[in-house]
């Protein structure tokens, strides 16, 4: 590969990643937006996050888990357990890895034995 060659990849790939979030900041920032759509805007955030950690949480090995055994579920309900009990993002953070640690340290003692 050329030098060439690869600064153009380089600015193309930098264009198809800038570009698809420029045009609608520029179609739309003098724009007046329903109510209804800035409303639905606003739950966005949460709808891409929880798309985002369900297969995380409920997908064991290409298959929907609810078991027991799962401890990225028990740590979940942990979590927001904690989260919905104290409001807090960095003791709700901190509780799932204790959490997350303690099962996985059973786990494996539990199966070494």
């Amino acid at each position: 590969m050329t030098e060439q060659y690869v600064w153009t990849v380089i600015i193309f790939c930098g264009l198809v990643t800038y570009l698809p979030r420029l045009f609608p900041l520029l179609l739309l920032a003098n724009a007046s937006l329903p109510a209804w759509f800035v409303l639905w805007l606003k739950y966005v955030p949460s709808c891409v996050f929880g798309a985002m950690i369900f297969s995380e949480i409920f997908v064991r090995a290409d298959r929907l888990n609810l078991s027991l055994d799962n401890i990225y579920l028990i740590s979940s309900v942990g979590v927001f357990a904690v989260a919905f009990r104290t409001k807090s993002l960095p003791l709700s953070i901190a509780s799932g890895l204790f959490l997350f640690w303690l099962l996985q340290t059973q786990t494996f003692l539990i199966l070494s034995f």
